[in-house]
């Protein structure tokens, strides 16, 4: 008797209609039964934030395609308990449009909702490709199945996710690398509204020649794949030693006495 084909669960933050999803469907859609549960509209930049002080909705959208009214860790956390009738072999989140790079992986929803994967131990993808206007997601969403096809095949270390990013254009090659320290320049735009109250808007700018050798800003400034392990466990292992002994030693005795 052949063996079921795997579940694959794919979200996104830029919504259930997004073209970037939909490539990623049709892309891995000869790898498994695909279940796609993502945010009914755009929440990029949300991160991993989750849904407490409002009720979540769930509207089916499709054959086995559900959309959230919340962000895209609600949307995977949800399938994952409650959607799902067996625990997924994979979780892939994208295709972005716009890369997700050095800094930005703590912002982005996308990287956010590949995290909400790792978390419960399955491995998970996010894909991103660096352009925003025009977006040809054809390359990337044949980067996306090969490396998927690769992890269903050998897995990943429990509590890891990818986060792969495609340059424009067709890429040169694929590369392992690391995030990249922060090259970026933030800038904060100030105008005025029509009743002279002033507003802003926040935006970067990045020098991706001065990416470091190694990092993923530079994989994708030469034209290559960048593929960047993240691990979630934020704990400084090398500084353990180091605050024990200089900060632990307080004296709790003292604690709320008089001076």
């Amino acid at each position: 008797m052949a063996l079921p084909r795997p579940l694959i669960l794919l979200s996104n933050d830029d919504g259930i209609n997004a073209p970037g999803l939909l490539a990623l469907e049709r892309a891995l859609a000869p790898l498994g039964r695909l279940v796609t549960v993502a945010p009914l509209t755009e929440q990029s930049a949300t991160s991993r934030r989750i849904t407490l002080r409002r009720p979540l909705h769930c509207e089916q959208r499709g054959d086995c395609r559900y959309g959230v009214n919340g962000t895209p860790a609600d949307s995977v956390m949800l399938a994952l308990i409650h959607l799902l009738k067996e625990p997924p072999s994979l979780v892939v989140t994208g295709i972005n449009n716009g890369p997700n790079l050095g800094e930005n992986v703590y912002y982005s929803g996308t990287v956010g909702a590949a995290a909400e994967g790792a978390k419960f131990g399955i491995p998970s993808i996010a894909v991103s490709v660096n352009q925003r206007v025009r977006v040809d997601f054809g390359p990337a969403g044949r980067v996306a199945a090969q490396i998927s096809a690769k992890v269903l095949e050998c897995g990943l270390p429990r509590g890891v996710a990818l986060n792969v990013n495609v340059p424009l254009g067709n890429p040169s090659g694929v590369c392992v690398t690391r995030q990249c320290e922060k090259i970026s320049r933030n800038v904060v735009i100030e105008r005025k509204d029509p009743h002279g109250r002033p507003y802003f808007w926040i935006h970067e700018e990045v020098p991706a020649e001065a990416a470091q050798d190694g990092s993923d800003y530079a994989a994708v400034h030469r034209g290559e794949v960048s593929v960047t392990p993240l691990q979630f466990d934020h704990t400084a292992y090398g500084s353990l030693d180091r605050v024990s002994r200089d900060i632990c030693d307080i004296s709790l005795g003292a604690l709320g006495e008089d001076q």
